[in-house]
């Protein structure tokens, strides 16, 4: 992708090219029919996909393969970050990908697990395109976690990292560690979100409720789940949201009557099943669903009702993630010789 940087509409024009290329309905059911993982990659071969894929070696696993799409994901993500116009948003966006090898990374590193099974679980790839990867590995051979905090400290992730493993020296809590981390994210997002022109954010605002205001709410129901006090909680919280004030999330953090609480969300649809569900253990699940299905709505229908605007990066982002999602969904359903492809396409997450 050429880099324009500055130019309004070279990286909105490129978008739609980029929308034209994902796969329909049909596309994701012919390949539900594949006989094998070599022949669903093979298919995939012609796509988008195929540079990614052709890196892969046989016998194919449906982990190594969703790994190869995710690739394909971030690639196209970190080439529009290079290409907006503005790129702060798409740039914010982009960390969650290093916050997730930062989580796994130091989990891994806390339980004692081997270099070999950590790379398992993680693909650096997205450090790579930063130019940060030499970093992420030392970090991850590190003796201990204080030489892990040091390798990251010429890096933006610093801060983030030593809040996280402070946290972990000092309460053993991986709840902790993970709400610490989501936090410092949701916050990146919210100053990026905050300098985007008035205009466009107004636009943005819904897309931003889903990633902002819901992870501040999952936070918030998850912690009490995992038994934190609320004293510690609040530490977790975002200090502002879109939407749901932060003396909401304070009070829901306190409260005996979660789903009375839950009840006083803003009258945003988005909110909706939220504010239904009766079993509090379920309310996370039901955030999740809200944020998936939502997001893919937002982005399908900002293409028309919004077209031509910079806010579409974003939009298309949301799209990738969702095809990634389907065709890794429909691997691991051919790796474990599921051949109904009606029982396939019921997980899919069709726009």
């Amino acid at each position: 992708m050429v880099t324009l940087r500055g130019d309004p509409v070279y990286a909105v024009t490129k978008v739609y090219a980029l929308k034209s290329l994902l796969l329909p309905a049909t596309g994701l059911e012919d390949l539900a029919y594949s006989k094998n993982l070599s022949d669903f990659v093979d298919r995939l071969r012609a796509t988008t996909y195929g540079p990614f894929l052709a890196t892969l070696q046989k016998p194919y696993t449906a982990l190594e393969v969703e790994k190869a799409l995710t690739r394909g994901l971030v690639n196209i993500h970190h080439k529009l970050v290079q290409t907006a116009n503005r790129p702060n948003l798409l740039k914010a966006l982009f960390t969650r990908y290093v916050y997730f090898n930062i989580k796994t990374i130091l989990k891994s590193r806390a339980l004692g697990l081997a270099h070999d099974e950590i790379l398992k679980r993680i693909d650096l790839y997205p450090e790579e395109l930063l130019g940060v990867r030499d970093t992420a590995l030392r970090a991850l051979t590190a003796k201990d976690l204080g030489e892990f905090l040091k390798e990251f400290l010429a890096t933006p992730y610093h801060s983030i990292v030593q809040k996280a493993v402070e946290i972990w020296n000092n309460r053993r809590d991986f709840s902790a560690v993970d709400a610490v981390i989501d936090k410092g994210y949701i916050e990146q997002l919210y100053k990026a979100y905050r300098k985007t022109p008035r205009d466009e954010r107004k636009l943005l605002q819904h897309a931003m409720v889903l990633e902002i205001d819901l992870r501040a709410l999952a936070i918030a129901i998850r912690g009490r789940l995992w038994g934190l006090v609320p004293s510690n909680l609040k530490e977790f919280l975002p200090e502002e949201t879109v939407e749901v004030p932060r003396q909401l999330l304070d009070i829901l953090v306190e409260s005996d009557d979660v789903k009375k609480v839950l009840s006083q969300l803003p009258e945003n649809p988005v909110f909706s099943r939220i504010r239904a569900e009766q079993d509090v253990a379920q309310v996370v699940s039901a955030i999740e669903e809200t944020v998936k299905s939502y997001r893919v709505k937002w982005a399908s229908q900002s293409f028309y009702k919004t077209p031509f605007k910079q806010l579409n990066l974003i939009a298309f982002i949301y799209l990738k993630e969702a095809e990634v999602r389907n065709l890794s969904t429909i691997a691991k359903y051919i790796e474990e010789g599921v051949s109904d492809v009606s029982v396939i396409k019921s997980s899919l997450l069709l726009v």
